[in-house]
């Protein structure tokens, strides 16, 4: 971000933190328990949001160099990645002769990819280079029967797919370009994965985003882990366009009111969120960044990945313990917001509740939730 935005955040959390208040400039709000419910609208959120939009489904580190690849299943769709010499692709991981999963593997490297059904074979250009018994197969043109391309787009370390091939989306639009700037000034690309964790959790994935999206639970849900390292419920948060930002001071923010301004860094003295539509989040740190990603796999259950991305070399380095110290409280920490979230998912038809009330420090959970609406054209009831 501008250096004139980082002061002023800051000099904003310690306006609140003297006056030991909340931001009050939102409203109160409410949302419907329907939306977390309804398979109509669940169906839609899958084809508009997760298939026919952007998804968040790489690092760049897990594709360094020509031939390194992953797979990813995004809302029930299996999607390969693919560096080749000229650049970033992806295609749907589905055989052009009978619709097998073509690369069974969750990553690795390779120059051509081998259907292992029936040996029809791939390059990193997802062309079709080599069918068996080619003379049973006349009307077939190799080179003109290629793996299905995805839209994809490579920007701030990061790679983002479309996993609709027919999908009409402006990858360029998704991403404002200060959205962009802030993401590129996070050298992420100097980063690489240095530990992963991977959970299905029995919720809504409506459920585990909200979870994120406010700091009122901090002191409560956290008291055991975190709660202390934090001021409470102070979240100064910007929209970018569908996606946003979160600024979770930690307690020692308050140090900086003694110290000249050119020796404030909001890193150090923060946690920086950024959510990326519809359901990944950056949580930025002084020292590294962690990537969470939600992906729904019905309407009661989600599966949640963590990729903590740390300097590289930390694997094996002098200080991989302090790394897998950091990767471990994350995962502690987080499962305490989504062990959460499942006790709310098993409380939704109780008929308990018709509306989930939301406090004026709540309102970027209300935003997200009326881009959903805007998103898959259905009204927020």
């Amino acid at each position: 971000m501008e250096r004139n935005e980082e002061i002023e955040i800051i000099e904003h959390c310690l306006e609140l933190a003297r006056a030991k208040r909340p931001p009050s400039e939102g409203h109160e709000a409410s949302i419907p328990v329907a939306r977390y419910l309804d398979p109509s609208r669940f169906a839609q959120e899958l084809e508009h949001l997760f298939r026919g939009g952007p998804v968040l489904a790489a690092h760049v580190s897990e594709l360094a160099t020509p031939g390194d690849f992953v797979t990813r299943e995004i809302a029930g769709i299996p999607v390969l990645l693919v560096r080749s010499d000229e650049g970033m692709s992806a295609f749907l991981n589905v055989c052009r002769h009978r619709g097998a999963i073509v690369e069974p593997r969750e990553h690795g490297r390779c120059k051509r990819f081998v259907c292992p059904y029936h040996a029809w074979t791939y390059d990193r250009h997802g062309t079709l280079v080599h069918l068996r018994h080619r003379e049973g197969f006349p009307s077939v043109v190799p080179g003109e029967l290629s793996l299905r391309r995805l839209p994809c787009l490579e920007a701030a370390g990061f790679v983002w797919v479309v996993a609709d091939p027919s999908a009409a989306v402006e990858l360029d639009a998704f991403l404002p370009p200060a959205l962009v700037d802030e993401l590129r000034g996070l050298e992420a690309e100097q980063l690489e994965v240095f530990a992963s964790e991977r959970r299905v959790w029995r919720a809504n994935w409506k459920l585990l985003v909200d979870g994120g999206l406010e700091a009122y639970h901090f002191k409560i849900a956290h008291r055991d882990t975190i709660a202390s390292l934090f001021l409470d419920t102070i979240a100064p948060y910007q929209p970018f366009g569908a996606c946003s930002r979160m600024v979770l001071p930690r307690s020692s923010i308050l140090e900086l009111a003694e110290r000249p301004r050119e020796q404030w860094r909001l890193r150090d003295h923060a946690n920086i969120l950024y959510g990326l539509f519809p359901s990944a989040t950056l949580l930025v740190q002084s020292d590294h960044v962690v990537l969470v990603s939600i992906m729904p796999l019905d309407l009661g259950s989600s599966m949640v990945e963590l990729h903590t991305l740390a300097p590289k070399g930390a694997r094996g380095g002098s200080r991989e313990g302090y790394w897998r110290k950091n990767h471990a409280l994350t995962i502690t920490t987080l499962a305490e917001d989504f062990a959460l979230g499942e006790q709310i998912q098993r409380g939704l038809a109780s008929g308990a509740n018709e509306c989930f009330r939301l406090g004026r420090f709540e309102a970027a959970i209300e935003r997200l939730h009326a881009t959903i609406d805007a998103r898959i054209g259905m009204p927020g009831g």
